[in-house]
């Protein structure tokens, strides 16, 4: 292993570069255990007792064969050490058992001395391979339950987004690599936040080696055994210079042979899991920094719209209203009329404007939906008389089908399609046909507001949706309509959409679509 980089826990190492992320760590240092060697003992009895049942009925050779399928199971079963001493204990069993002189190591005829060298030879040698071919597989199997996690928890954590997804994700993958209980603390100002899907309940020796971790930036091994202590390993995960989690988890014992694999594998899912962190942290900052940027833009284009599209209809108010201060009776009865109209027309210009920026700021702040059932062809004849209010020359028509209900906000919607009518009166000459339509598909339904205007470039479509976009800067306006359509739309579970030139190079619809509940009201 090498050193760790700045700013990564020392019980979190990153694999050294030049060695194998999962070396085999079977075959030689496999120790044989006390229940293999009686198991080993086990079948030369059973070795023993069959070539001692059946020495009258067979021949004198098929002792040894029995002994070698003894030791061939042996070491199968057991590894190559225990196939090694198996075949040196057949030897000296078959030799005191079963070749004359009976009952000790003396060989009287040097044929069966040849006879017994061989079988030492060949019955070493077999359980060698034997046991080998058993270490390698164990390896492998082990190598790919392992490589199986790490890669299942590759996978796993890619979906994450947020904190307590990478701890769930984290507890339930290194819980796949060791036999024992598995907890993730999260620091907080009074102790500990432990995970709820595997806490073991820790004590109070346990609690004390998680807070060594956590002020000394460094694994905590668990205490030998004899010695009081904690019974868990811990290994902190640092970013800047702050602990943010700290796994702990139950050790293997010293004699498993897969022991440094799965350690192994543990510190590179402690890695992954701080490069994770890492990312989200990038993207929380990054998000942070994105949502600044809108929002000092938004604040901008608010100043700039305020002290431009505010401006004129304040000025026209403030010079009405002066001239007839001023001037009162002496104004001709006609003249005071176009005042007192001037006022009206702007007031109401002035009150759609704040109307607009205020609409804007809500959504920038987050809707608070009200959710109700709503009938769209009510929604959609409010929304053409309120427009007729406001634009009276306009020529808005309307055709509605039987429309099923939908669960939206009435005043939301409302506001969206006179957004969209009153962009269609804006673009379209005087006294030019508006039609609004209503659609129902399987399990949409779709209003649409369609106007014979100028239409708009394929270039610009995706920008008229954008806050204080103007196709046309010299038509009246603060270029809010449309964003605020979109807004309440996308908040409703929606989409808006444009379609531009409908015919001849000119007019332009655009459709609000939303879904339909799977229940009726």
């Amino acid at each position: 292993m090498m050193d760790s980089p700045a700013g990564w826990p020392q019980g979190c190492r990153m694999a050294d570069r030049n060695a194998s992320l999962l070396p085999d760590t079977h075959g030689w240092a496999a120790a044989p255990t006390l229940p293999s060697a009686l198991g080993a003992v086990l079948f030369l009895a059973l070795a023993a007792l069959t070539t001692y049942l059946t020495q009258d009925s067979l021949p004198e050779p098929s002792g040894l064969f029995v002994f070698f399928v003894a030791v061939l199971l042996a070491s199968v079963r057991f590894g190559f050490w225990i196939g090694v001493a198996s075949a040196l204990a057949a030897f000296a069993t078959f030799n005191f058992l079963f070749v004359r002189p009976l009952y000790t190591f003396a060989i009287a005829k040097p044929g069966d001395l040849l006879v017994l060298a061989e079988f030492l030879g060949v019955a070493g040698l077999t359980g060698f391979l034997a046991g080998r071919l058993r270490e390698e597989a164990n390896a492998a199997t082990t190598r790919a339950e392992v490589l199986e996690v790490l890669s299942a928890f590759a996978a796993d954590l890619a979906k994450v987004d947020g904190l307590p997804a990478i701890r769930a994700t984290l507890s339930r993958h290194v819980a796949a690599l060791v036999p024992g209980p598995v907890v993730v603390l999260q620091p907080v100002a009074d102790g500990f936040s432990p995970d709820a899907g595997l806490d073991p309940g820790l004590d109070a020796a346990d609690l004390q080696a998680a807070e060594r971790a956590l002020r000394r930036h460094s694994r905590e091994d668990p205490a030998q055994p004899g010695q009081q202590g904690g019974s868990l390993a811990f290994l902190p995960l640092v970013q800047a210079g702050e602990v943010v989690l700290i796994l702990g988890h139950a050790v293997l014992g010293p004699n498993r042979a897969d022991r440094a694999v799965r350690e192994q594998a543990i510190e590179v899912i402690c890695q992954q899991a701080n490069l994770a962190i890492a990312r989200l942290t990038l993207a929380t900052t990054a998000e942070e920094a994105r949502t600044s940027a809108t929002r000092d833009a938004l604040r901008a284009a608010l100043l700039t719209s305020l002290s431009h599209d505010l401006r004129t209809p304040l000025a026209t108010i403030l010079g009405a209203i002066t001239s007839l201060r001023e001037l009162g009776n002496t104004l001709p009865p006609a003249a005071r009329d176009d005042l007192a109209l001037a006022i009206e027309e702007e007031a109401r210009r002035l009150s759609h404007y704040v109307e607009n920026l205020l609409y804007m700021t809500r959504l920038q702040a987050g809707l608070d939906l009200h959710l109700s059932w709503v009938d769209p062809a009510d929604v959609v004849r409010a929304a053409i008389a309120r427009a007729s209010t406001a634009f009276p020359t306009a020529r808005i028509s309307a055709d509605l089908p039987e429309l099923p209900m939908l669960q939206a906000e009435a005043a939301l919607l409302e506001q969206s399609l006179f957004n969209l009518l009153d962009n269609a009166v804006k673009f379209s000459a005087p006294a030019a046909p508006i039609h609004v339509t209503a659609t129902v598909g399987q399990d949409q339904i779709a209003v649409c507001v369609a106007d014979q205007g100028p239409g708009i470039a394929p270039r610009v479509q995706a920008e008229v949706f954008k806050p204080f976009y103007r196709a046309d800067p010299g038509r009246p306006g603060t270029g809010l309509g449309l964003s605020i359509s979109n807004g309440i739309v996308q908040a409703l579970g929606g989409t808006l959409t444009v379609t531009s030139p409908l015919r001849d190079g000119k007019g332009t619809r655009m459709c609000i679509t939303l879904p339909l509940p799977k229940a009726s009201p």
